[in-house]
């Protein structure tokens, strides 16, 4: 029958392997299903594994269900098994030292079967509780530092997108390779550099491959490169990056997947924000506002909304998915929106982190 690991590692596919790890060695545990619940619902939520607490009750539900049938079918087995037979034995017997293998040293955190009094068995129990409470706050601790990081790179990536638009309507779009020198990339969980002296070059009208084994950096190094971290990406680049996992933050949960797509036309509402301000001041400049209204017809703003909505009828979305909320969506849909985005950007480079998955 599957293990609580085989059965967590399917319904909670996706989740970070150190969150992962405790919550196995929790349902594995003695603790109270209703305490377990709200601790994977917690994790659930905070991870951004579902958007709701309605997603995380449901998802519990299902795992705790899971759960149980499995139990109940090992139950089933083992009553299904025949007895041993009971046998008697005849000769004497003893144990040499060659024998030592048959047995290991106690645990101090174990009562290895011997009759105790309920205050050591308590004893035992708090520590045991104790330990599993500071593994927590080490994950969550964990956790939270990631989180932090990822913010951090949310913001560096929108404000580098923001400078190079601006900067390529001064300079004209950049149409050079991308040639990096010698850098090494950090690992964000501490310890040895993922990469060190690592270069590369890019050529425009090229597709790259990243391959690597699990855990080897490939996602690190993408949001590096795509927030202008590292790489010596130039500064009137544009770059869209997808992530495997969909990070938004929630003014955009509200939005829904049109305005979310028409979001990623960053020259396009820079644009409208200019001429709405142009606009309404008294003293406005008229030819810096002629300029913007020039450079909105010429890349096409009043028909944007319409290419949106084409573009995510072809990739399925009815109107009722498209009035809904992105919080409302599903992950597979959330997906393709920010695919949507993505594409609708037109970007000078785009980063897919798991193509596979889109």
């Amino acid at each position: 029958m599957p293990s609580a690991r085989d059965t967590a590692s399917t319904l909670l596919a996706g989740l970070d392997e150190d969150v992962l790890d405790y919550l196995v060695t929790m349902l594995e545990g003695d603790e109270e299903q209703e305490a377990m619940e709200a601790t994977v619902a917690e994790f659930l939520l905070s991870t951004e594994h579902v958007a709701t607490e309605e997603e995380a009750t449901a998802k519990c539900r299902e795992l705790f269900a899971a759960l149980s049938c499995a139990g109940a079918a090992d139950a089933a087995e083992t009553a299904a098994a025949p007895e041993p037979e009971l046998k008697v034995l005849e000769q004497k017997t003893s144990i040499a030292e060659s024998d030592s293998h048959l047995f290991r040293d106690v645990s101090k955190d174990e009562l290895g079967g011997r009759l105790v009094d309920l205050d050591e068995a308590l004893e035992v129990r708090r520590k045991r509780k104790a330990r599993q409470e500071a593994e927590l706050r080490a994950v969550r601790a964990a956790h939270s530092r990631v989180l932090a990081q990822r913010a951090a790179e949310d913001a560096a990536l929108a404000a580098a997108t923001t400078a190079a638009v601006e900067l390529r309507a001064k300079q004209g779009a950049y149409t050079g390779a991308v040639e990096a020198k010698p850098f090494s990339l950090p690992n964000p969980g501490g310890g040895a550099d993922l990469l060190e002296g690592a270069t590369f070059t890019l050529q425009r009208g090229r597709r790259y491959g990243l391959i690597g084994r699990n855990g080897s950096g490939k996602s690190t190094l993408l949001r590096s490169l795509a927030s202008r971290q590292l790489g010596d990406i130039p500064a009137a680049l544009t770059i869209h990056y997808v992530s495997q996992e969909v990070r938004l933050d929630e003014a955009a949960m509200q939005r829904t997947p049109l305005e979310v797509v028409l979001a990623a036309d960053v020259e396009r509402s820079l644009l409208l924000s200019e001429a709405a301000s142009l606009q309404e001041a008294e003293a406005s400049d008229a030819a810096r506002l002629a300029e913007v209204l020039e450079r909105l017809d010429l890349i096409g703003a009043d028909a944007a909304e319409q290419r949106a909505l084409a573009l995510l009828r072809n990739l399925g979305f009815s109107a009722e998915l498209r009035a809904r909320p992105m919080a409302a969506l599903s992950g597979g849909w959330r997906v393709r929106t920010c695919l949507a985005a993505a594409i609708f950007a037109k970007p000078d480079v785009l980063m897919l982190d798991e193509p596979t998955n889109h």
